[in-house]
């Protein structure tokens, strides 16, 4: 009786997902060789581009089955997620690791450096942008999956969810509102996260 009402509370017990994206490093291809990006999540389908042998920090935005969506040049692809293995370190949304946003119309990037507590903000106009402090960070929660991080003139809120920059084909796995103050009042910018570093 003890042994069913243990499995009973096992099962019913919800498995944690993995957090998305995150990053992964190829694993298990031989050295002269190269991992396939796919168009589709197919084993037939065309590819489209490859990931070194020893290629690491490679952002996974999201799953197919047993294919990663991952970023090839312009694009985005699939790659078999037998030959990835996730790297060690904490999910994106704890706010631990870099980030960088960008957005367009006007293009801007918003870099995030929690762990040197600074962000910079650039445009093209900018010439030498200096770093700013992080004033907060607000990590997600199990009950608030979103996370934020204060600016010097603002904030920006991140939420994992697929997101397009609407210029490329490329894909990203976090999506960015960030609202900022200023004397001639307030903006706010949408765009996308990326953990690999562009």
């Amino acid at each position: 009786m003890i042994r069913f009402l243990c499995l009973f509370l096992f099962l019913a017990l919800p498995l944690k997902a993995e957090e998305f994206p995150a990053l992964y490093a190829v694993t298990g291809v031989a050295a002269d060789d190269v991992l396939n990006i796919r168009a589709r999540p197919d084993a037939r389908s065309p590819i489209i581009g490859s990931l070194a042998p020893d290629a690491t920090g490679v952002e996974v935005i999201a799953t197919r089955g047993n294919w990663a969506l991952v970023n090839s040049e312009e694009g985005s692809g699939y790659a078999s997620m037998r030959f990835l293995a996730r790297e060690p370190g904490p999910a994106w949304n704890v706010l631990q690791s870099p980030l960088t946003c960008l957005g367009t119309e006007p293009f801007w990037s918003l870099e995030i450096d929690p762990q040197r507590g600074i962000t910079r903000f650039l445009t093209p106009d900018d010439q030498a942008p200096a770093s700013q402090p992080i004033t907060d960070l607000w990590p997600a929660k199990p009950w608030a999956r979103s996370a934020a991080v204060g600016l010097a003139d603002g904030m920006a809120v991140l939420t994992g969810a697929e997101c397009s920059d609407g210029m490329s084909d490329r894909s990203y796995g976090i999506a960015v509102d960030i609202f900022r103050t200023g004397p001639a009042g307030g903006d706010r910018l949408s765009g996308c996260c990326l953990l690999a570093q562009p």
